[in-house]
């Protein structure tokens, strides 16, 4: 679909006209040293699937093969570091440069946190929640921009298609549940329907998930361009049944560009207060927000009972 260009070459030039010339330098000597170490190293995640999509990101996750943290300071000396997790990020100007030593995960049991150990880029990309997010381009100068696909990314994104890697990838983390919704709308993909089965016969293990996370992943929803899309998607499928049993998500028309505690009293203001509480209390809300969503809850309450007062 590139005529004749290699696609390795295609990618590449892509993303030298993706970055500022500083950051594709700073690229190309990560490259360098990455090689001198016998260090494989990728551009992997969202940043690939949005080239190939063509679209921007400004978010840049690399993984080496080796010392993640070491090969960071040694391209920018600025770089903070959290040796202990193999992890390091690089900012510059309005760009983040996430580097990883490649990992793989455990869970111990579904919703827990995954115990992660050394590996390489095949069980990294392994790990990750569906196929379009799953592709690496090499960044080494001798391969630079060949593309490692092992579980069919790019064909997804042809086919406008959401897909898991692994059955269990649902019951591992339901929060995946959420992100399978935000990029089916965020695309206009449809969910593969092994991954939609899996998602619809996966819904109760969101009772796996604590508040906080749950929370935050509704947060990231309320700051797609579309959140109400995704909602409506959520209520219709009947994920947010699961969290209350009468939200619904259909009545956000207005949330698009609103505050996060505005866009959750509209999200609950459907609810009867007793419900709305029990949701306060399940999504663990600062305490700030939780009286804000109360309140409201409360005077809705109120406006009803002097609604039920006027003269027909």
């Amino acid at each position: 679909s590139y005529g004749i260009m290699p696609l390795a070459v295609h990618i590449a030039s892509q993303l030298q006209a993706h970055l500022p010339p500083p950051l594709w330098e700073l690229l190309l000597r990560a490259g360098g040293v990455a090689q001198a170490k016998g260090w494989p190293l990728y551009l992997v995640g969202g940043i690939v699937r949005d080239l190939i999509l063509g679209r921007s990101s400004q978010d840049l996750d690399i993984v080496v093969e080796g010392d993640a943290p070491f090969l960071a300071k040694t391209i920018s000396p600025e770089a903070v570091t959290h040796p202990r997790f193999g992890t390091a990020k690089v900012r510059f100007e309005q760009w983040s440069l996430d580097l990883a030593s490649a990992r793989q995960e455990e869970y111990p049991h579904p919703g827990a946190l995954p115990q992660v150990r050394p590996s390489d880029i095949h069980h990294d990309l392994g790990r990750r929640d569906f196929t379009i997010n799953a592709i690496a381009v090499n960044l080494s100068p001798t391969s630079m921009g060949q593309l490692l696909d092992p579980f069919g990314g790019k064909r997804d994104l042809e086919q406008r298609l959401i897909r898991i890697l692994h059955p269990k990838s649902f019951t591992d983390d339901a929060t995946r549940i959420f992100r399978a919704l935000r990029y089916e709308q965020r695309f206009d993909f449809k969910l593969e329907e092994n991954t939609r089965k899996l998602l619809l016969q996966d819904i109760p293990q969101l009772n796996t998930i604590s508040g906080d996370r749950l929370r935050h992943e509704i947060e990231l929803i309320f700051k797609e361009k579309a959140p109400q899309k995704v909602l409506a998607r959520a209520g219709e499928l009947g994920v947010l049944r699961q969290l209350s049993p009468n939200l619904r998500g259909d009545n956000l028309a207005q949330v698009q560009g609103a505050s996060l505690t505005l866009s959750f009293c509209f999200l609950l203001y459907p609810l009867s207060r007793q419900e709305g509480e029990s949701l306060i209390a399940r999504l663990n809300f600062p305490k700030t927000t939780g009286h804000i969503l109360s309140q409201t809850l409360a005077l809705k309450e109120e406006l009803l009972k002097l609604a039920a007062l006027l003269p027909t």
